[in-house]
């Protein structure tokens, strides 16, 4: 029996409901077409006969067209098979979401990705395999290198947040000059950018730190698992936490942005909007106003410094303030290293 005879035989398996309802051949080669297998009536009418005594199938042959189904005492087993829309859902899952899947399942996981690249590349003729090929997700910045996680310490971080476990974390913050140990209660992942961070509070003598923390993995030296129970922040929940803006440098909650682009610069906010309660303008056809309510972080500003000189602030003015001074700061630095690069010249 080739892989072909096989799918189709799975296919047809999965397909029939139980009795007393039943499909049609016509229906069984319709559902056959769609996921590529292109068969006549009498070759389904043959593989049905095959499978009929083997797994409980019924003919019911009492009206016309006649019907297939499995039997109603009849045990059906579970089919280790996939169709052609859950084989690429896996295979999608497996290009784009790796980095937030639970390592310590990682051989179920696996065997599951195995199983839908092995499907796709046996399936042929359904519009829907080809889908793999024709799509892609590119970020929107620079497509920074993820930084590099050792499995052991992702498995431990993982499982104590599946298990809601303490876990015991020697972690080196970026600008301090010796790692420190400490037990943390891990809340959730985040996969940020090409950045896999631990939403986590600390305990400190013996009390649970207030502060929610959001830090990067890759920075955890080692990782030991504890048996103790995470003390669960009171009112946390994940979809607020990263709605407040809690992920980013936070400068101010809430402020009211007025910004003016040229017209080519803010054309994009009408067809992808800044925000879900944005005021767009556009100004005699050479300029487009902004107002919206947002957080005042760090991204944000850097958001703006991308349009150069395409883009007005009108308000905030500590907003105004502070983006004029990075300029004017990148404008002296360029004018020093022009003069130092001439000075060079002449000597």
């Amino acid at each position: 029996m080739n892989n072909d005879t096989s799918l189709r035989y799975l296919e047809m398996l999965q397909y029939l409901p139980v009795y007393p309802a039943k499909r049609s051949l016509s229906e069984i080669r319709s559902h056959l077409s769609e996921y590529g297998h292109s068969v006549s009536d009498r070759t389904i009418q043959r593989d049905l006969r095959k499978l009929e005594g083997s797994f409980g199938l019924y003919c019911d042959d009492r009206s016309i067209p006649h019907g297939w189904c499995w039997m109603k005492d009849a045990k059906r087993v579970d089919i280790a098979a996939m169709d052609h829309a859950e084989a690429l859902t896996l295979s999608l899952a497996k290009k784009y979401l790796s980095s937030v899947l639970p390592l310590q399942h990682s051989s179920r996981i696996t065997g599951l990705f195995n199983r839908a690249e092995a499907f796709l590349n046996q399936a042929q003729g359904a519009d829907l395999i080809k889908w793999n090929n024709k799509v892609r997700v590119i970020p929107m910045m620079h497509g920074y290198v993820t930084p590099k996680v050792k499995n052991d310490i992702q498995s431990v971080i993982y499982d104590s947040v599946l298990k809601e476990k303490q876990f015991e974390g020697n972690y080196h913050s970026r600008n301090a000059k010796k790692s420190k140990t400490g037990i943390y209660n891990p809340l959730a992942i985040v996969s940020h950018g090409v950045v896999t961070r631990v939403i986590c509070t600390r305990e400190i003598g013996g009390e649970t730190d207030s502060i929610i923390r959001y830090l990067p993995i890759h920075r955890f030296k080692s990782v030991t698992p504890c048996k103790n129970k995470i003390n669960f922040p009171n009112g946390f929940n994940l979809d607020d936490y990263l709605s407040s803006g809690q992920i980013d440098y936070l400068y101010e909650e809430n402020i009211n942005l007025h910004l003016q682009f040229s017209y080519s610069a803010g054309l994009h906010l009408i067809e992808t909007p800044f925000s879900r309660d944005q005021d767009i303008k556009i100004i005699e056809g050479r300029s487009i106003s902004l107002k919206a309510k947002t957080h005042y972080t760090e991204t944000l500003k850097r958001w703006i410094l991308g349009f150069g000189d395409q883009v007005k602030i009108i308000g905030p003015s500590k907003l105004k303030r502070e983006i004029n001074l990075i300029y004017k700061k990148s404008f002296y630095q360029r004018k020093i290293s022009l003069l130092i690069f001439l000075l060079l010249e002449i000597l």
